[in-house]
């Protein structure tokens, strides 16, 4: 609901509050961005262009300043009135005021560092009735994340779907849409179901369950149209709950340029695992309580250095909204969740190869000190389902009782996780099981 001024408790009036600063983005929206101010959390702003009237929402960035963007509501010049409103310890804040707008330029930097010149190449708050298909690309395959994941990927509206202004991406069963025997006799192909197949590899795009049992869980992943190099990502998400599930925000580059995986990077804002309960031998919490961040890098999948660039944090992720952000430059590379760092990562002269320790002709040699991760990435938002790469380990406790190894082919693990159903299904409620977001954007540094 927009700016209510009328409210049952006493509007404060004041004047000691930043000034906001109001500027027209490169894309031609315009910003209304506020400094954080002790114990305010602004919310809503009313302003007027031109004699137009405008309203809107305030979103918090990880640096706890407040911005609101608007596409479409003229060209600034002149004087914009506003008012900003708020609420301080159970009473509403409101601020007057007017300014003369200032030129195309900066946007406020969080967190007090240096300012950069910024310029957003992509917002989707999400608030229509149907994907945007100019933001966002949908995967579809069967192919299993290269990790034996027991997920299809599709374009399936009960899988990725908009509602009340939020994303679902949301794993179902596949005997639901298409009957048990489907997944047994039936024959899946993408190309017939989506138009399209976007991964043919490990048999991707097209299967017969005589072959063995189809994948038993339809999901959602999609990826960014646009992409940043050097910039900030922000993504504001709740993550699903529910055994096996394996919720991802994260990036990987548009051209490889230094060759496949792991040799080009890939960036992990966000991962997590839906079980209650998953814990370690020695009695570390890798449950939905955590979420963790992950740098991949290497010369090739044997020495992939992700474990010099992993962190995580525990705290009851999935039962609430946060946002998840990186910020990425030449020299240091930043992931936090709602404003807390999880992951940092300083990059020294010698880069990444010197930082791994690899022997040899350095295969970033032609980059910058921050290659591989010094090119254009995209952004990806997915759901999958189990697995046998090693991401739910043998010996570790969890909630249900784990129905297949990892030593298995992705189709006989497939077969026991789906015959062991009985064991995990009574853990996916709803809509728990999807991760939904509120809105994600991404900036470039200019």
């Amino acid at each position: 609901m927009l700016l209510v001024l009328s409210v049952l408790f006493v509007a404060v009036v004041t004047g000691n509050v930043p000034e906001p600063r109001i500027s027209q983005l490169p894309s031609g929206e315009i910003e209304l961005a506020v400094k954080g101010s002790p114990g305010i959390e602004w919310q809503q702003v009313l302003y007027t262009i031109e004699g137009a009237q405008h309203t809107g929402v305030f979103h918090k960035s990880p640096g706890g300043d407040f911005y609101h963007n608007k596409p479409d509501a003229g060209r600034l010049g002149g004087k914009v009135h506003y008012t900003l409103v708020g609420e301080k310890d159970g009473q509403m804040v409101v601020a007057d005021g007017s300014q003369d707008t200032a030129p195309p330029a900066m946007i406020l930097f969080p967190n007090g560092r240096s300012r950069r010149a910024e310029q957003r190449v992509m917002r989707d708050d999400f608030d229509g009735s149907t994907l945007n298909r100019g933001l966002w690309d949908y995967e579809l395959s069967m192919y299993g994340g290269y990790n034996g994941e027991f997920q299809v990927y599709t374009c399936d509206s009960n899988n990725v779907f908009l509602r009340n202004g939020h994303l679902f991406i949301k794993p179902t069963l596949t005997s639901e849409k298409y009957g048990e025997g489907y997944l047994h006799s039936g024959t899946m192909d993408m190309t017939q179901l989506c138009g399209s197949c976007t991964e043919p590899n490990v048999n991707g795009c097209h299967r017969s369950g005589r072959d063995g049992i189809l994948p038993p869980v339809m999901s959602g992943k999609l990826k960014s149209k646009n992409t940043i190099r050097f910039g900030k990502v922000n993504v504001h998400a709740r993550i699903p709950r529910g055994d096996w599930l394996w919720p991802a925000i994260w990036m990987l580059p548009r051209d490889s340029r230094y060759g496949q995986w792991p040799r080009s990077g890939e960036i992990d804002l966000m991962e997590s695992r839906g079980n209650s309960r998953a814990q370690t031998p020695d009695g570390g919490d890798v449950s939905m309580n955590q979420v963790g961040s992950t740098l991949h890098w290497g010369p090739d999948p044997g020495q992939n250095r992700f474990y010099m660039t992993h962190g995580a944090k525990n705290g009851g992720y999935a039962w609430g909204f946060h946002t998840y952000s990186l910020e990425w430059t030449v020299d240091h590379i930043q992931i936090l969740v709602d404003g807390q760092n999880i992951l940092w990562v300083n990059i020294e002269n010698g880069g990444f190869w010197q930082k791994g320790g690899f022997g040899g002709n350095n295969i970033w040699g032609s980059g910058t000190k921050a290659a591989p991760f010094d090119q254009a990435f995209y952004l990806i938002l997915n759901v999958a389902v189990g697995g046998t790469s090693g991401w739910w380990q043998e010996n570790w406790q969890y909630s249900s009782q784990k129905p297949w190894n990892n030593g298995q082919s992705q189709r006989d693990a497939q077969n026991s996780f789906w015959n062991g159903r009985n064991n995990w299904q009574g853990s996916w409620h709803g809509d728990d099981v999807a991760m939904e977001i509120d809105w994600a954007e991404m900036i470039q540094y200019t």
